[in-house]
């Protein structure tokens, strides 16, 4: 009997990490879109229709929307044309718990070809994204 107790406290704690760890892995990105346009607002950013194709020459926005994320953590933003990466901008999340944060690449970098986006956590991509931005 003591050893069934035994094994049913273990199977328990085992299950109980489990859950921990997967927890510990969800993202944080909710939502995302690039975008020649930002938005500031979640109902905004939820009716937002993401363009098949950007301009060169046009400013190009990041508008990422954070769940669980607590007030102060740092994301960084990649952006790539054509697999060389043109800029590196780091943020903090400036409310606790959810918020959007909105990256910005500037209309003089966006040549045309691939534009891809990474939003990363430390090492790990949260989220990314690819598009085609074409000559005016």
């Amino acid at each position: 009997m003591k050893t069934h107790r035994n094994y049913l406290f273990l199977f328990s704690i085992l299950i109980l990490f489990t859950l921990v760890l997967a927890g510990c892995e969800s993202s944080t990105v909710a939502k995302y879109i690039v975008s020649d346009r930002q938005y500031t607002d979640i109902k905004d950013l939820d009716s937002a229709k993401p363009p098949e194709q950007l301009k060169t020459g046009q400013d190009i926005y990041a508008s990422v929307y954070f769940i669980k994320s607590p007030k102060g953590m740092e994301y960084t933003a990649k952006w790539f044309i054509n697999g060389n990466e043109v800029k590196t901008d780091t943020q903090k999340m400036p409310t606790d718990r959810k918020g959007i944060i909105v990256f910005n690449l500037e209309g003089d970098k966006a040549a045309a070809g691939t534009l891809k986006f990474q939003i990363i956590y430390k090492d790990l991509v949260l989220a990314s994204k690819e598009l085609v931005i074409s000559g005016e």
